[in-house]
């Protein structure tokens, strides 16, 4: 799948200490939705799809909540609906969401606690 991808916007990143009556769990949505052309000579063969990724991370001093989106640019490919892209090809269009977040929370974290940032890491194995 080629795709070409325009900057991630983050439309929310909010860092708050954690207290002990904070009684939250972890969230992670993804969600997609196929986009309007911009204009009628957009190519018919090509798809615009928005991606998004609504987190909620729950750490043990900290919780992190935001949105982070994505406008992606599929070449070649008609996508009118989620159910179109395999698993994979999900994954590789929300990869660039979950490094954004990966970096600002490492960055926050390093400046709020000055000491080395906390990692996140959402890789999963293969079952």
């Amino acid at each position: 799948m080629e795709i070409k991808r325009q900057k991630p916007v983050v439309e929310a990143y909010h860092f708050d200490m954690r207290t002990p009556e904070d009684n939250v769990e972890p969230k992670l949505n993804v969600g997609f939705a196929p986009l309007k052309a911009p204009d009628e000579n957009y190519p018919k063969e090509n798809s615009i799809l928005g991606a998004r990724l609504q987190f909620q991370v729950v750490l043990a001093e900290f919780i992190i909540r935001g949105t982070i989106g994505q406008i992606n640019h599929i070449i070649g490919r008609q996508i009118s609906k989620s159910d179109d892209l395999s698993r994979e090809e999900a994954n590789e269009l929300v990869e660039p969401l979950f490094d954004m977040l990966q970096r600002l929370t490492y960055e926050v974290t390093e400046i709020a606690t000055d000491k080395p940032g906390i990692k996140l890491n959402f890789n999963q194995e293969e079952e």
